[in-house]
């Protein structure tokens, strides 16, 4: 019987999905980058379905500056505008898997790529 218990206890252990969305996207996430030089980390508070925050970034051999982050969050989906001090905007669409943020980035011009944002 007690055997039975901890095969339970194992198996209902080894079931937990390891992709689950986070319940809050509150903390640091950053982009990551293989061009040295480059970066984008940001600071989000979530309240309810609603996420802001700001940040910095850095463009390889480019400007620097900060950057302002508005969206929201109904898990697992993420919408989030990045505002670049400069004026640019990109539009991000995707959803959270674990302690990540996968999806796609569109520019004000319409170009559209993948990005991953990584929680620290």
């Amino acid at each position: 019987m007690r055997v039975m218990a901890v095969f339970a206890l194992l198996l209902g252990l080894s079931c937990s999905s390891t992709t689950a969305p986070l319940d809050n996207l509150s903390g640091q996430w950053a982009a990551p980058y293989s061009a040295p030089g480059s970066s984008l980390d940001f600071s989000l508070s979530q309240v309810a379905d609603s996420v802001h925050g700001s940040g910095t970034y850095a463009i390889e051999a480019g400007r620097a500056g900060t950057l302002e982050v508005r969206g929201s969050y109904q898990r697992p989906a993420v919408t989030l505008t990045l505002t670049y001090d400069f004026g640019p905007r990109l539009f991000f669409e995707g959803e959270v898997q674990d302690s990540r943020m996968v999806g796609t980035v569109t520019d004000s011009v319409g170009h559209t790529y993948s990005r991953t944002f990584i929680k620290r």
